[in-house]
């Protein structure tokens, strides 16, 4: 089961800059026991972004299993404050709601319902990959994949697509073919990374299972995700595309 929680919380001098202390806060709030669990993973069951919206600024976590949801979105659901310690900061959220969907509905999309050729993926939140030691901020689409099929391969029980071969038939069926982005810094406890947001337009040129499993990709991505640090706040994405035919 995917689900969201959002808080909102007005106008307030929170930003994306404070995500990785929202996870501290995250961490303080779950029992001590999973805490330990998530430091031990490669890869984390959540992911957690701040947005800044027309009303406020709006706190989004997002967990990817059933026990995430349980572990994590239920007693953060149940909080009356949030404190950031370091900034000495206490704000009450004005509203909170909680969106689920079922694992499932993505393979039931991928299998029966028609797929657009053309995607729009828009990166909220800094956006940076690790590969080979180094740390690339730019949208490489063998990065943006290869990072969404290791997340949903290690925690779905539908399908596996960690495979070589699949990643390849993806770079080589599709292509960026317009671009709107910057770089900013995102700051984390003691350095400062670099990563890009804005928006990139991906058209498959391959077959429509192709796109199929791009769009399932990004789909399972708003949810987890996608590059490093998504669980302190980088990497959020939104999906959208043409209307589907």
């Amino acid at each position: 089961m995917y689900v969201e929680l959002c808080m909102e919380f007005g106008k307030t001098e929170i930003n994306f800059q404070q995500s990785s202390n929202l996870q501290g806060v995250i961490m303080e709030n779950i029992s001590t026991e999973y805490a330990g669990i998530l430091h031990g993973n490669q890869l984390n069951p959540y992911s957690q972004y701040v947005s800044k919206e027309e009303n406020g600024v709006v706190w989004h976590i997002k967990t990817i299993t059933d026990e995430a949801y349980k572990n994590i979105i239920l007693p953060m659901s149940e909080l009356k404050e949030i404190t950031l310690r370091k900034r000495g900061i206490t704000i009450v959220p004005e509203k909170k709601t909680i969106q689920m969907m079922e694992a499932k509905t993505l393979l039931d999309e991928f299998y029966d319902k028609k797929c657009s050729r053309y995607f729009e993926v828009y990166f909220l939140t800094p956006t940076a990959f690790k590969h080979d030691g180094n740390y690339i901020f730019y949208p490489d689409l063998s990065l943006i994949y290869g990072s969404l099929m290791r997340k949903y391969s290690a925690f779905s029980q539908q399908m596996t697509m960690e495979d070589k071969d699949t990643l390849e038939e993806l770079c080589r069926s599709s292509e960026v073919v317009n671009y709107r982005l910057q770089t900013i810094p995102f700051p984390l406890e003691k350095i400062n990374v670099t990563g890009f947001v804005g928006k990139i337009g991906i058209k498959v040129k391959g077959s429509e299972t192709i796109a199929r499993y791009i769009r399932l990709l990004f789909h399972f991505g708003e949810f987890s995700g996608v590059g490093i640090k998504t669980g302190m706040g980088m990497g959020a994405i939104r999906c959208g595309g043409k209307k589907d035919e």
